[in-house]
């Protein structure tokens, strides 16, 4: 089978269909630094680099999928929720229009975005872009998938799934349950530096009372783990909050102060503390392999909070959509 990728970023949902034997004939995004990173991995030749809104259906080859990471700016909970009448999240709209100028319009669209996506607008959104889809010919059915099923982070994402010239949506399962042997710790990289004695202790002074005793009882227990921290604004002072659990936050774009996470590391009596990694991001989405040479650790990191998690798409592809189309 062969693809085309829309909102490609750098290369991440590709990944994924490559993994299932799926070739990527066409790709768009307009960031020039995620297309730097995109060409690394090997799509230069597919790679079209515009405004989605530039784009005609003439332009796509035939293919049986199309994927559309689309932006969800407008549709998170850490956004102003303006759904699809923003500027960002609502370009959308012009996947589906290219789907409807193309001469044969692919089988299978697959859309993915965050949860919040099903909610906003009361849900009136979600229901305008899958009646959208409808009149355009495909059957749409959805499904959550967590990554926490596949890698130790917490990334809660919900993939619309349109089929056309089949009967009828797959009846689709439910996400797999988390391997209970996924930790923080396992993807740490222990060759980087933590944080010497000053900013540590700027870091734990930040900490509420709450927060505090968290660290104490990972500080004394026997063996060392690992937890995600996020730095947030609370009554305008900067304040660190850390996960209960032993997996990493979700991972979000660099671009604002509380959008980098940082590890904490703490037990035998002893806490560190550091920001997390370019190396540490690509493995908390399951992205084996994909180089990022080509731009600044931090721009990577920015390109790997907005993308998608690469061993989770291989599963829903593999368990969802393949099956539906006699392709198992």
């Amino acid at each position: 089978m062969i693809a085309a990728e829309f909102f490609a970023g750098m290369g991440l949902m590709r990944a994924a269909l490559e993994r299932c034997g799926i070739e990527t004939v066409f790709a768009n995004d307009h960031d020039r630094t995620k297309a730097a990173l995109y060409a690394e991995n090997g799509g230069a030749g597919e790679l079209r680099v515009c405004d989605v809104r530039d784009l005609r259906g003439r332009d796509v080859p035939g293919v049986e999928i199309a994927t559309a990471s689309f932006p969800c700016v407008d549709t998170s909970l850490a956004g102003h929720r303006a759904g699809l009448n923003g500027k960002r999240s609502g370009a959308v709209y012009e996947f589906c229009r290219i789907l409807d100028e193309m001469a044969a319009p692919p089988s299978i669209v697959i859309l993915e975005n965050v949860p919040g996506f099903l909610t906003v607008n009361t849900g009136r959104d979600y229901q305008a872009l899958t009646d959208q889809l409808e009149r355009s010919g495909y059957r749409m059915t959805h499904i959550c998938v967590d990554a926490a099923a596949f890698v130790p982070q917490s990334r809660m994402r919900v993939f619309l799934l349109g089929f056309r010239d089949f009967e009828c949506a797959p009846l689709l399962p439910s996400a797999p349950a988390p391997r209970s042997d996924l930790r923080l710790a396992d993807i740490v990289d222990d060759s980087l530096e933590w944080w010497p004695s000053k900013r540590l202790n700027a870091f734990l002074a930040s900490l509420s009372g709450l927060q505090s005793a968290r660290v104490d009882a990972c500080k004394a227990q026997e063996a060392a783990s690992c937890r995600g921290a996020y730095r947030r604004t609370r009554r305008g002072r900067a304040v660190w909050e850390i996960r209960r659990d032993e997996i990493a936050g979700t991972l979000r774009t660099t671009g604002g102060g509380s959008g980098r996470q940082a590890l904490m590391r703490a037990g035998q009596g002893s806490v560190a503390a550091r920001w997390m990694s370019a190396s540490e991001y690509a493995a908390l989405q399951g992205a084996d392999g994909i180089k990022y040479g080509s731009v600044s650790p931090r721009q990577a990191m920015y390109a790997f909070g907005d993308a998608v998690c690469v061993p989770a798409v291989e599963w829903l592809i593999k368990h969802c959509v393949l099956p539906a189309v006699g392709h198992a």
